[in-house]
């Protein structure tokens, strides 16, 4: 019962975020994107305090940078499988040109170019900033962490706080964005991609299970992350296991910049698809114009929907195998 209203109170502030932006006592989305940002910052900076702090964390790094790698490789993998397996069951789920014509014209207005060279390419250097700022995060506070002596309380609290905050942000952004979800999910093909990714990810969480002799469970919640580092790795580290979360943090992070690398690659196979699904969550986002650039502008649609969809599986997910 206890596991259940956790799961709950998480999804709380989601929806009491977007509650907000409709009741219009959100503030402006740049405030919202701002304060996202210091919250996450804030979480981050705390999660490395935390290993640095614990003897026990740090004498374990060799062992969470090797979990975070295999669990990368694990769920990418994955993912490329399932979704390759149905596009071998259904041809049609492999292509995802005709599919999207329903949903197209939805995002007419954030079709960035023709995909062939109307736009110049980012750098991968570029494309990689973020993550590596948020790594920079995560180290500070593990310097800190390993500089001051260890503290006498349980910084837990604070960081439950500043998650449920963020929580609340998240909420308001999703809102703010204005995705026509309902109109979209109509679509069967839509869905399947996203849920194929997930079933993807889990099904390589599953074999870090026997690799690292992790709970079942836990593999699981490391492998629910689905890219998105910022939030997987804070939430396990918040539901007590700070090691696991460090590797979820890690793990996703590089996913995310091996499907940088790998989109390009993916795209020109008989399975374009498998260009968005490596991509995770961050298909909506980060990597959604190395995507457009690969595949064209038809793919928007589908990779946006498909990185919020398994966005929002992600804080439903990760407490529920944490707590099972």
């Amino acid at each position: 019962m206890l596991q259940m209203i956790q799961i709950l109170i998480l999804l709380a502030f989601l929806l009491a975020g977007a509650l907000a932006v409709s009741l219009r006592l959100a503030p402006k989305p740049r405030i919202v994107e701002i304060s996202i940002t210091v919250a996450l910052w804030l979480l981050l900076f705390s999660m490395g305090f935390r290993i640095g702090n614990n003897p026990e964390l740090v004498r374990s790094i060799g062992t969470i940078g090797l979990l975070g790698l295999v669990a990368a490789a694990c769920t990418i993998a994955g993912s490329c499988l399932v979704v390759w397996l149905l596009s071998r069951l259904l041809p049609r789920a492999g292509s995802f040109r005709k599919q999207q014509s329903a949903v197209a014209a939805s995002f007419v207005s954030m079709e960035p170019g023709d995909g062939k060279g109307g736009r110049p390419a980012a750098s991968l250097l570029l494309r990689l900033k973020p993550p590596a700022i948020l790594l920079a995060v995560v180290l500070a506070g593990f310097v800190a962490g390993i500089l001051l002596p260890e503290l006498g309380f349980d910084p837990g609290i604070i960081t439950e706080w500043t998650l449920n905050a963020l929580l609340f942000l998240i909420g308001m952004q999703f809102r703010q964005s204005n995705i026509p979800l309902a109109a979209m999910l109509k679509s069967p093909a839509v869905v399947a991609l996203p849920l194929a990714t997930a079933a993807g990810s889990l099904l390589g969480g599953i074999l870090l299970a026997p690799l690292f002799s992790l709970p079942l469970t836990r593999a699981l919640a490391l492998a629910s992350g689905f890219g998105w580092y910022s939030l997987s790795g804070v939430l396990i580290s918040n539901l007590g296991d700070p090691l696991l979360g460090s590797s979820a943090f890690l793990a996703n992070m590089i996913r995310e910049s091996l499907g940088l690398i790998l989109i390009p690659v993916l795209g020109q196979t008989r399975v374009p698809v498998m260009a968005i699904s490596v991509a995770g969550a961050t298909s909506m986002d980060v990597s959604l114009p190395l995507i457009e650039q690969t595949l064209g502008p038809e793919a928007v649609p589908l990779s946006f929907i498909s990185g919020a969809l398994l966005s929002a599986l992600v804080p439903v997910l990760v407490p529920l195998f944490m707590k099972l």
